[in-house]
Parts: structure tokens; C-alpha cells; sequence
């Protein structure tokens, strides 16, 4: 008969002859003792658990690590920043509209094709594509185009020697070589009869021949009456100014009758000449009048050449600060005046905020509530009047 044993630990009844318990792996005994035989009388459950229990921390299983949780404070940080940018942004639009500070606006600096300055190269070739241009009905139009070297830097004019007949469009396409460039002028016939084209650029000169025919093939005639109280009208009525030696600005007679020539005089031809087609060329430092004269009727601007000893012209402006009420849609005029008290023309207005005021020919209109300069530039210098709309 086998010799039973129960393991002192978990209370676990096996053979003798295995040595160890094949439970929990205990020896015999825990004292190195003899076997004790089995007992008749069986462990309670109690006391098997007991036993159990004792054994448990040294022979249990490892504990399964449990997943990490995340910190959330780096995410709420996160969502927070999120949150602050998008209120200032907001908060900037709104004020951008309102006009609390400069907007967004792209701001365009539009600069001449030709430009013309002090050291602005000279022009040595000017050609046309065409020397006559022939309509067959009036509204038709057509390109000349003018080519000159590519270090010209005058300015290109084309002008009609009656504009009753071909009208020329102020703006030119201009395109840039490899050898020239040139600007294509739109001419137009507005009426039957000929004209034709002068084209000036610095001291070079071109024509070109305009025709336009009456439905049976013949040039009407040109009617040379002067009209009853006509009075010339120049593009530039006060006065008009050169910054730089050899600058070029050109005069035109807005409402010069049919057939009728335009007689160009200088009262001072050492400070700016004018030729027979009222190109203005500026001489020296100084003010002088030019006079347009039309038959019996004349039209006079006074030139200002601006450089030299005769740069500070004394130019000014009356008010610097000036409060404007919205609700009383209130305007101001705002004028730069020379030394003399005369109100000077030929200056550009600039606003900084457009959707706080407009400017048109010097009245000041306000459009939204805020604050904003607006700057007239003469002969190279800034003058800043702050205009505040309440």
C-alpha cells in the first residue's frame, strides 16, 4: 500500500515516493522532518484556502500591466492657444472694418512705362509700323505702335492734329523686346476727314497719316469756323509741374474745333519751352505761362519747375487735424497752397485707409468711423493731414 502524504502549504494529498508536492512544489515536510502518513480526518475547506492564501504571494502569477493613461493637460493647453489666436483674429478683422488700425488692402504702386527723370536715358530711334491708316466707317479702329531703343526712359505722346476726325486713347499697350520696345496707340475715327499723328519722344519725332472716308470714297471738307463764345479748355486748367531738367509733360485744347490749330507760346523759354504740338519741356528752375492760343480765344497754365535752387517752393497746408462728422456727412477741402497763397493742382492724394474717407479733386468725403492720413506728395515731398471721421 502506497504511504500517502498532505502537503503542509496548500494541503495537497499525494504518493510519498514523488518528493515534492506536484501542487505548489513544496517539499515533504517544512522542517525537513519525516513523512507524516495521510490522516483519516480530511482539511476542512477553510482551512484549504487557508492554506492557499499563505502560499499565494510567493508562487502567484505576475500581474497583466494595465494600459497608461494619457495626461490631458497638454491637450486642454493646446485647445486653449487654439482659442486665443482665433479671438484675436476675430478681434482684428473687426477692427480692420471698422478702421482702428491699417487694413489688409494690397496697395498698388502703378509706375509709368516710360518714365521720365533726371537721369532718364535719351531716346535715339523711334519708328512706326505703319506711316497711314485708312478707315472706311466712323466708330473703326486701329493700333499704331512706336518703337524705341530699350534705354529710353521719355515719355511717348501721340497726338491728333484734329481730334473732330481721329481720336487717340490715353492709355498705350506697351511691350518690352530684345532689342525695342514699344507702345501701341488706339486710334479711332470719330468723324470724316484727315488728320494726322504726331508722335514725340524726348527730341525724336514721327508721323502717321489718318483717313477717314465719306460713304461715296471722298474726304468731306474741314470746317475751320470758330465757334460763337468759345473759349479753350486745357487738360491741365491751373498749372502743372516738372521735377527733373528735360522733363516732358503734354498740354492739350479738351474742346479744339474742327480744323482749328492750336498756336503753343512760352513767356519764359529759359525756364520751360513748349513746341507746336503743347509738349512742355522743362529748362531751368522757375515758374513760367504757357499760353494756347485758338484763333482770337486763348488759354493760359502756369508751369512750375520745381528742381535746383528752386526746390523749396514754400508749398503748404492749411489744417494738419481735421475732425469730420459722419451723421452730418460733413466735407472738408483739403489743398496744398504754394508760397503766394495760390492752390496748387498738379499733386496726388493718397488715403490710408480708403474705407475710412475718399478724396475726389481735393474734397474729402467720410465713409466709416475712424481715424486716417491722408498724404498729397508735390515735387517729392509728403504733406500729412489727418482726417478724423466721428
Amino acid at each position: 500500500m502506497e504511504n500517502k502524504v498532505i502537503c503542509y502549504y496548500c494541503g495537497t494529498i499525494y504518493d510519498e515516493s514523488r518528493g515534492k508536492c506536484p501542487l505548489c512544489g513544496s517539499a515533504l515536510t517544512s522542517d525537513g522532518a519525516e513523512s507524516r502518513p495521510v490522516q483519516r480526518r480530511r482539511i476542512t475547506d477553510e482551512e484549504r484556502r487557508e492554506r492557499q492564501r499563505a502560499a499565494k504571494g510567493k508562487y502567484s502569477a505576475p500581474k497583466k500591466n494595465k494600459a497608461k493613461k494619457l495626461d490631458p493637460k497638454p491637450f486642454q493647453i493646446a485647445a486653449l492657444v487654439f482659442l486665443i489666436l482665433a479671438v484675436l483674429v476675430v478681434f482684428y478683422f473687426i477692427g480692420d472694418m471698422i478702421g482702428w488700425w491699417p487694413g489688409l488692402e494690397d496697395r498698388v504702386v502703378r509706375e509709368d512705362v516710360y518714365h521720365t527723370g533726371e537721369n532718364a536715358g535719351a531716346c535715339t530711334t523711334l519708328t512706326l509700323d505703319k506711316e497711314r491708316v485708312a478707315f472706311d466707317a466712323l466708330g473703326d479702329s486701329a493700333f499704331l505702335t512706336a518703337s524705341v531703343n530699350l534705354d529710353c526712359a521719355k515719355t511717348m505722346y501721340c497726338v491728333s492734329s484734329n481730334e473732330k476726325v481721329v481720336s487717340v486713347s490715353g492709355d498705350a499697350n506697351s511691350e518690352l523686346g530684345t532689342e525695342l520696345k514699344s507702345a501701341a496707340f488706339t486710334v479711332t475715327a470719330v468723324g470724316y476727314g484727315e488728320a494726322e499723328l504726331e508722335i514725340t519722344c524726348g527730341d525724336q519725332t514721327a508721323s502717321c497719316t489718318v483717313v477717314c472716308l465719306d460713304p461715296e470714297g471722298s474726304v468731306a471738307p474741314t470746317d475751320v469756323t470758330e465757334p460763337e463764345n468759345y473759349t479753350p479748355q486745357l487738360n491741365y486748367p491751373m498749372d502743372a509741374s516738372l521735377y527733373a531738367r528735360g522733363a516732358t509733360l503734354m498740354l492739350r485744347v479738351m474742346n479744339l474745333p474742327s480744323g482749328m490749330k492750336v498756336n503753343w507760346t512760352s513767356d519764359d523759354v529759359t525756364v520751360a519751352k513748349v513746341n507746336q504740338n503743347g509738349i512742355v519741356t522743362a529748362i531751368s528752375g522757375g515758374k513760367t505761362i504757357v499760353t494756347a492760343q485758338v484763333g482770337d480765344q486763348i488759354a493760359q497754365v502756369l508751369i512750375r519747375c520745381t528742381f535746383g535752387d528752386h526746390a523749396d517752393d514754400g508749398a503748404h497746408l492749411k489744417l494738419t487735424d481735421v475732425t469730420l462728422s459722419l451723421a452730418r456727412t460733413e466735407t472738408f477741402e483739403l489743398f496744398l497752397y504754394d508760397a503766394d497763397g495760390e492752390r496748387i493742382t498738379d499733386i496726388v492724394y493718397t488715403v490710408e485707409k480708403p474705407n475710412v474717407c475718399e478724396v475726389n479733386d481735393g474734397v474729402v468725403t467720410p465713409k466709416n468711423y475712424g481715424t486716417t492720413d491722408v498724404t498729397i506728395t508735390y515735387n517729392g515731398k509728403e504733406y500729412t493731414c489727418i482726417i478724423r471721421v466721428s
